[in-house]
């Protein structure tokens, strides 16, 4: 084979590439009443790099990846600290994917070096006072328990992620729930 149709092949399998990625990106803003590739790309620091699955299921377990809006005050407060992106949800951000880490009935205690869930995790993971620009970072510094319909999100992948550790329990959505599951 000439190196010419071998490189016409290979332009070609990466325009297909470039066309999947970028109808994904462009799929993943769309207004949650909408429909949407079962695909997310994921490019925050939150979980690694790369292609995700989605998928609907009606239980939430600890370790799910969950794809939701924030509530809508925590939304705002984020989009204006630059933590997200401007999109769809009812604050102005766009949907996260970020792991379960408890959910109702779960007992969570958040110190200033390490969140525990009785019964379950211990995490050795800081609450930052200030985020890479200086700003005062709230925090669920305390011990929550998880009413019905609420989740605690923790992600141990990068060590400033903007998670539960700042913002508490938050609604999990009701049945279906989207989740995420890497390729």
């Amino acid at each position: 084979m000439s190196r010419q149709p071998l490189f016409k092949l290979l332009c070609l399998g990466c325009m297909v590439v470039a066309i999947f990625i970028v109808t994904a990106l462009c799929m993943n803003g769309l207004p949650i009443n909408q429909k949407s590739l079962p695909l997310f790309v994921n490019t925050s620091t939150s979980l690694p790099l790369g292609f995700y699955y989605m998928k609907k299921v009606q239980v939430l377990k600890r370790g799910d990846v969950i794809r939701l809006c924030l509530p809508e005050e925590i939304s705002k407060f984020s989009v204006e600290r630059g933590y997200l992106r401007h999109g769809t949800c009812s604050g102005g951000s766009t949907r996260i994917g970020k792991p379960v880490l408890a959910l109702h009935g779960d007992t969570v205690v958040v110190t200033q070096k390490m969140i525990h869930v009785k019964g379950h995790h211990s995490f050795n993971i800081p609450i930052h006072t200030h985020d890479q620009r200086g700003k005062r970072l709230p925090n669920a510094i305390g011990t929550h328990i998880l009413k019905e319909g609420q989740c605690f999100l923790l992600s141990i992948h990068h060590k400033l992620s903007y998670d539960s550790r700042y913002y508490g329990p938050i609604p999990c959505g009701v049945s279906p729930y989207s989740i995420l599951e890497k390729l």
